[in-house]
């Protein structure tokens, strides 16, 4: 009996989620955006929160990846506002104002949660004393790129009242002030 509560308490603490969606194919850093288009990079530097796996989505809605740990995922977008938002015992958001041709980073950090490994999406601003460790941080990265499969559209659909909800929320909402910001001078 012991043993078996042990068993669970494990599975239970160790962050494992049961449901992966990302199908994750191999890729090849790209170290500047295509033409009047931004670069942002997600970074989850450590394997802290065991293999939970954090959705990260756009504002619009859009799924983007879930990134285990000791990874990096490359997102290519239009300059301007762009809004990324992830959850797990808490809900996280950046409000992103990027300038064309330019390269920014948002460290994906996890921390302790109440039930689960927390997620916390931490936009890297010109001051942050992690900046000049970037590339230790890439050259160690799993650099990952998820594929578009049904599974990913399911998910990405189920999630989009949580992802309404955020919107009201964070953005308009009583919870505007826990709104992080990414400026167009914090690139590379």
């Amino acid at each position: 009996m012991t043993l078996a509560v042990a068993v669970l308490a494990i599975f239970a603490f160790s962050g494992v989620e049961g449901k992966n969606y990302t199908v994750v194919s191999k890729t090849q850093r790209i170290t500047a955006p295509p033409e009047g288009k931004v670069l942002v990079n997600f970074h989850r530097v450590t394997s802290y929160g065991g293999a939970y796996i954090f959705p990260i989505f756009t504002l619009d809605g859009k799924y983007l990846c879930e990134l285990p740990g000791k990874a990096e995922f490359q997102y290519v977008c239009s300059p301007g506002e762009q809004v990324f938002m992830a959850w797990a015992d808490q809900v996280t958001v950046v409000k992103a104002d990027l300038a064309p041709n330019k390269v920014y980073d948002i460290m994906v950090d996890v921390g302790m949660g109440m039930m689960k490994a927390n997620i916390m999406l931490n936009p890297m601003l010109q001051d942050d004393p992690r900046r000049p460790r970037l590339p230790e941080f890439e050259e160690r990265a799993r650099l990952i790129s998820p594929e578009r499969t049904p599974a990913i559209e399911k998910h990405e659909q189920k999630a989009q009242k949580r992802v309404a909800d955020i919107k009201r929320d964070f953005l308009s909402g009583t919870k505007s002030d826990r709104v992080k910001t990414l400026g167009k001078d914090d690139c590379r």
